[in-house]
């Protein structure tokens, strides 16, 4: 341990003692000198504690005003939630207040200081978590309820897709209206911003003002301590200059019996001489002790000024935050509200009346509808009597149908030679479109990898393709033709390439983006495209559909995003409402808030994980049916293996050729690889020509599967009309009973055809009256906005005018604290020279320093007289209160039962006064 610091007191002389007695005096003496000190340090350390005391008693009324206020900030936030929800559903409401009634209980009982104040640290703890448990839960049952709606409105959206071309044409008219109703809402919204950007500047400048006062603040801080240090400095120079004029007193004593008049002359001249010297010193102690008093107790009244300031701001927030009803019912948009609020609905009893009258032009077209069914039936009758005649007809139709299909399979060879002429092309480009995307996802770095796998999968491919070019020759037959061999080798191999790629990257692509994922399917889709069979394109159309479907769910997702924005915008207010709080109450908000996004971000990436778990099921489902074909067609390739080793020997005839091939392709991979690196950065260009070019593909693709479908349907009509030309006697017995069955069907029809009318005529009724309410409501919005417009000019009036007051207001108090602050300074140096001058009257008929002595000693006995008789000196002390009078004075009023102070009233006893000693 270091060694404590030790004090070195300087040895007092008492001078020459004669007995016991006189040593027991002066020690009393000194004794008495010693304490007086004390008490003096004791007074000025309680006045400093005194200080400090008040000081901690403001600080915890400020406090104190801010946890309420942060209370009850809480509890409006509440009340807003609950009303939030009953506005959205009660069943959720009650479930969150049967959770919460206890807490709600218990903080009604006690309000918030007695709890603060009565209980002890983990309770209030508890009870603060509660409140925060009840409205996170609150919070968490708002979104999920917006999510409820949400989904419900995107089901209803998916619900009313299938309304007709005309209504969604009316309804998006209808909605760029609204948009345009929108904008102008938006365009009040940022008015009403800029003016809450004005009030935060104001705020701001709140805050400045109140550091500027903090600034004071310390400023007096530092000032009172430097005054302490002089005070003390002083009080030091006063003892000391004390005990050398003691001193000199008995130096001048002790020669008095000895010198003569001339050495007494001496001394008062040389005491008259230290007193002059240290004069000025005390003077301006006592000049710098009132003018730090006098800054004291300006401070003072600029901190109160600063306190009520405060409070009036705090007041003012408060009442324009819960605005009076009142006030409301009586201001210009509540009265302008109302009145568009009748318009409004004298113009609902206008349409009513309205609907009342289109309900009677239904029932007239109904009737009208039933006349023309009964023209119909008699034009019914004439119709079968035709159909009788075109069956007679119908064998001629025969020939000229053999003509057409004729045609048609001449047209079908041209549109095969032409694609054949374009599938390189077609080729080419979706290799050059895959190997854009893989340059996407993957790093340079995975480059030699995907090299080695190359080289692996072109050994495979060839064996792939064998197998695919036995598998086209068993199932379609094209023995004969070479150049469709060909085409279907090539298909196959680019079928069973694309295959493999999925069957690689299948878990990869599924942790991609949404576009990696569509263009996946959409190789897939291609290479199933190929297969001419019926299966196949079922399997085709089943997986376009499901694209559609993830499409939408992109949609859907985007949408959901922009909401969760939108909250994200309304949670960042309630945060800066939080901002004025204390640091621990403010971490404990940005703990909730992070919490609350952390959550929101689980549960929608679990969402997002569930839906793309789902379509990888089914795309591995899908995938897996295609490897069964795949297998099936592995087991024809085995049957074709004969014919493939006859094949061999011309294959190995061809080998050389090949190897050429092969390094020249090498080579062209190589220098693909090297403008892949280039390609990157024009990744973003290239993308808009391959959707453009994959379009281009889908539609000749389209083109050729309608082509074949064409020459499908035309095998079957020619097979349709051998059979009809062979069974057309049998017909003509079963026609009477087809006849009636087409009447029921007509009939049918004719329903459908009544009501579709009827629909019909509805729509443009509802589409005539909505034309006039938007004609209406557009007339209102004119007016509106010029009444808005009104309004803003006469406000930036009055906000002008109110900014020339206030500058005439502030100038008004600058001028004035200026002033004041004149005065006080004025006063300060009037006070100075009223000092100068009573001390220059009481020297003014005084010559020589030995008068001016005198009469500092004369002044110095008056004070040390008795204040109460005048007369004896003063010898006694009151230790309650310390006041000084004669010991005569004292008792008399101790037996004359006046025991209190003079002075200060202060009581006293017997035991509360004692005798003292002054020389």
């Amino acid at each position: 341990q270091p060694k404590r610091p030790t004090t070195i007191l300087p040895p007092v002389s008492i001078g020459p003692i004669s007995s016991l007695e006189e040593m027991d005096l002066k020690t009393l003496k000194f004794q008495n000198k010693k304490l007086s000190e004390r008490i003096e340090v004791r007074r000025q350390v309680e006045r400093e504690l005194e200080a400090q005391i008040e000081t901690m008693q403001a600080k915890q009324t400020a406090t104190d005003a801010t946890l309420s206020l942060v209370n009850r900030y809480w509890d409006q936030l509440d009340e807003n939630i609950k009303i939030t929800l009953q506005r959205l559903g009660e069943e959720t409401m009650e479930e969150i207040e049967e959770n919460s009634t206890q807490d709600e209980d218990d903080l009604k009982k006690k309000s918030f200081h007695r709890l603060l104040s009565d209980s002890e640290f983990p309770v209030i703890k508890e009870n603060v978590a509660g409140r925060l448990d009840f409205s996170r839960k609150a919070f968490a049952k708002v979104v999920d309820v917006i999510v409820e709606q949400k989904k419900s409105q995107t089901a209803l959206h998916n619900e009313n897709e299938n309304i007709d071309i005309n209504l969604k044409s009316e309804v998006s008219r209808l909605e760029s209206e609204n948009n345009n109703l929108q904008e102008l809402t938006t365009a009040v919204q940022a008015e009403h911003h800029k003016y809450y950007l004005d009030r935060t500047n104001l705020e701001e400048k709140i805050g400045l003002l109140e550091e500027r006062v903090e600034e004071l603040q310390e400023t007096a801080e530092n000032a009172r301590w430097d005054l302490k240090k002089i005070r003390l400095r002083e009080d030091r120079l006063t003892r000391h200059l004390a005990e050398a004029l003691d001193k000199i007193n008995k130096g001048a004593i002790t020669e008095a019996t000895t010198t003569t008049t001339t050495a007494e002359a001496d001394t008062l001249s040389k005491v008259c001489f230290i007193r002059y010297s240290f004069q000025p010193v005390n003077d301006q102690s006592e000049e710098s002790i009132q003018l730090a008093e006098s800054r004291l107790v300006e401070l003072e009244t600029m901190k109160k000024q600063n306190v009520d300031a405060l409070k009036d701001l705090e007041r003012t927030k408060f009442d324009l935050q819960n605005i009076p009803e009142s006030l409301i019912i009586q201001s210009a948009e509540y009265r302008t509200l109302k009145s568009q609020f009748s318009v409004l609905y004298h113009e609902s009893v206008q349409m009513k009346a309205m609907m009342d009258e289109s309900r009677l032009l239904i029932q007239q077209t109904r009737n009208a509808n039933l006349r023309r069914i009964e023209q119909m039936e008699c034009d019914e009758l004439q119709t079968q009597t035709k159909l009788r005649n075109e069956l007679i007809q119908l064998e001629d139709t025969l020939a000229k149908v053999r003509h057409d299909y004729e045609a048609l399979h001449t047209e079908l060879e041209q549109n095969l030679a032409a694609s054949e002429q374009a599938g390189p092309v077609n080729r080419e480009m979706r290799h050059l479109i895959n190997s854009l995307q893989n340059h996407n996802r993957q790093l340079k770095g995975e480059i030699q990898r995907y090299k080695r796998k190359i080289k692996d999968l072109q050994n495979e491919l060839a064996k792939v393709s064998n197998c695919g070019y036995a598998i086209q020759m068993c199932r379609c037959g094209f023995h004969t033709h070479s150049r469709c061999a060909e085409t279907i080798e090539n298909d196959g191999s680019n079928a069973t390439h694309n295959f493999g790629q999925i069957n690689m990257n299948s878990l990869e692509s599924f942790t991609e983006t949404p576009f990696i994922l569509t263009t996946t399917c959409f190789n897939i889709t291609e290479t199933i495209e190929v297969k001419p069979e019926v299966k196949f394109n079922e399997e085709n159309e089943e997986l376009k559909q499901k694209l559609v479907e993830k499409e939408l769910e992109v949609e859907v997702l985007s949408k959901d995003l922009k909401t969760s924005k939108d909250q994200l915008n309304e949670l960042k207010l309630l945060l800066d409402m939080y901002k004025g709080l204390s640091k621990e109450q403010r971490d404990k908000a940005a703990v909730m808030a992070r919490e609350k996004e952390a959550r929101s971000r689980v549960a929608s990436l679990e969402e997002e994980v569930e839906r793309a778990g789902a379509g990888r099921e089914e795309l591995v489902r899908k995938l897996r049916k295609c490897e069964e074909d795949l297998g099936a067609a592995v087991d024809a390739a085995r049957e074709a293996k004969e014919w493939r080793e006859r094949k061999e020997e011309e294959l190995l005839l061809r080998g050389p050729d090949l190897r050429r091939n092969l390094a020249a392709t090498k080579q062209e991979e190589e220098a693909l690889l090297s403008e892949m690196d280039v390609t990157g950065q024009a990744f973003e260009d290239m993308q808009e020509q391959n959707m453009r070019l994959l379009q281009q593909l889908r539609e000749k693709d389209d083109a050729n599967f309608k082509l074949m479908s064409e020459r499908i349907k035309a095998n079957q009509v020619h097979k349709l009309l051998q059979e009809e030309k062979n069974v057309l006697q049998d017909q003509t017995n079963t026609l009477h009973m087809q006849v009636d069955s087409q009447n029921q069907v007509v009939r049918m029809l004719e329903e459908k055809e009544r009501a579709l009318q009827n629909t019909l005529a509805t729509m443009e009724k509802e589409l005539n009256l909505r034309s006039q309410i938007m004609e209406l409501h557009k007339r209102k919005a004119v007016e509106m906005s010029q009444l808005r417009e009104d309004l803003l000019r006469e406000l930036e009036k009055k906000k002008q005018r109110l900014l020339v007051v206030e500058e005439l207001v502030d100038r008004k108090v600058e001028l004035l604290e200026e002033e004041h602050f004149k005065i006080s300074r004025l006063q300060e140096d009037g006070a100075k020279l009223r000092r100068k001058l009573d001390k220059h009257k009481k020297t003014e008929g005084l010559y020589s320093a030995d008068e001016v002595l005198m009469e500092e000693i004369r002044e110095y006995k008056t004070k040390l007289r008795c204040p109460c008789c005048n007369v004896h000196n003063k010898d006694a002390v009151l230790t309650k209160c310390f006041h000084v009078f004669c010991i005569k004075c004292i008792k008399t009023r101790y037996e004359t039962r006046q025991r209190k102070c003079p002075k200060c009233n202060a009581g006293f006893g017997g035991n509360d006064f004692h005798r003292i000693y002054i020389e």
